[in-house]
């Protein structure tokens, strides 16, 4: 949604103000490529080793024997993640990383209980 009403934005600068209009495609343009972007590839992967969550450019990846816990949260706090459901991995160092949720909660939460027989998980 956002990304429909950014194109427009910046075309209007160009017609607006020819001379300086294009400074706002300059700017609007890579934002709406990023947004866009992410939004066809957001997606999580579980390998051998490893958690990896792709969202558009930004890839984490956690290796699974680090993973500790795996829950929900609703922090609002940025990060990849198209709704405010996230789901929360922390490590085996207490970080945190908030993650958009996945389609099918309960393939993940199998997948993981296998892999991570030492890591709580709560989704």
């Amino acid at each position: 949604m956002l990304v429909i009403l950014l194109l427009p934005l910046g075309l209007l600068g160009i017609y607006t103000d020819p001379d300086e209009g294009w400074i706002g495609m300059i700017i609007i343009v890579p934002i709406a490529g990023l947004l866009l972007w992410a939004l066809f590839q957001s997606y999580h992967e579980v390998t051998d080793d490893a958690f990896i969550a792709h969202f558009g450019p930004i890839k984490k990846r956690i290796p699974l024997r680090d993973i500790r816990r795996v829950n929900y949260s609703y922090n609002p706090l940025s990060s990849p993640a198209w709704t405010l459901k996230r789901m929360e991995i922390t490590d085996h160092r207490h970080r945190s990383y908030l993650l958009s949720a996945p389609e099918d909660e309960q393939a993940l939460r199998d997948l993981l209980q296998q892999r991570c027989p030492h890591a709580t998980i709560s989704i």
